[in-house]
């Protein structure tokens, strides 16, 4: 039996409203506020005792601010969710920890290294230390590639932009943790490392005052322990 037009029509409205439940006014998807993270118990014993954080209902939308307080300075940041939710997450759930609370800067890099980028958040101090759990990868989408492309252990390289703020890794997927890095100078990366916020303009002189300080080479040449040192003594997180 066919339904009279009006009946057909008043279907097909409904239907539509019912599969736009979730819609903007323009009728595309809308996209979801918070998501479920996952952060896998890790091979090594923590660095020290932390908490996982809470896996449902983890923001994505908007930033948070975040400033540093080291021996050598105060260096703000803005941690991105929309970029790296769960990774933003995990850093804010330590901070609140105060899992970062006098802990060093343990490496600096330098020409005649190509990379220029600050590392810390390892307890130890010595770049194997983190919180006893993984933080999967949440790649970067965006970052320019590098000059003549290129590749480096089979990913392509990009360009991580001066102020970058990226979790460091074992140089295997899904490996992240407590660490992460300032950039300093532009540097050229394999695509591996999650970006989850920028340094603000009033931290990057800091960076560039420990830079100039430069490195022992402890690790090899242009790669060790900053000379000035740097010991976060805090970090203040405030909700934007």
């Amino acid at each position: 039996m066919r339904l009279p037009r009006a009946v057909t029509a008043g279907l097909l409205a409904v239907t539509a409203a019912a599969t736009c439940a979730a819609c903007t006014t323009s009728g595309t998807p809308a996209t979801p506020t918070s998501l479920t993270c996952s952060y896998p118990t890790g091979t090594d014993a923590a660095a020290r005792p932390a908490q996982k954080p809470s896996t449902a209902d983890v923001s994505r939308t908007g930033t948070v601010a975040a400033l540093v307080h080291t021996s050598a300075g105060e260096i703000p940041l803005t941690l991105d969710r929309d970029r790296a939710p769960c990774t933003v997450h995990s850093f804010v759930s330590l901070t609140e920890q105060t899992y970062f609370v006098d802990t060093p800067c343990h490496r600096l890099t330098a020409p005649p290294a190509a990379v220029f980028v600050l590392q810390c958040g390892d307890p130890t101090g010595t770049g194997a230390g983190g919180p006893g759990y993984v933080v999967p990868d949440e790649l970067p989408l965006g970052l320019a590639p590098a000059a003549g492309g290129g590749s480096a252990g089979g990913d392509s390289t990009v360009v991580y932009p001066r102020g970058t703020v990226a979790l460091a890794n074992r140089a295997v997927p899904d490996s992240g943790g407590s660490q992460f890095f300032l950039v300093y100078r532009d540097t050229v990366l394999p695509r591996t490392y999650t970006v989850f916020g920028r340094v603000d303009p009033p931290g990057l002189p800091v960076l560039d005052r420990i830079a100039a300080g430069g490195e022992d080479d402890s690790n090899g040449p242009g790669d060790g322990r900053p000379r000035i040192p740097v010991q976060i003594r805090a970090i203040d997180i405030g909700r934007t």
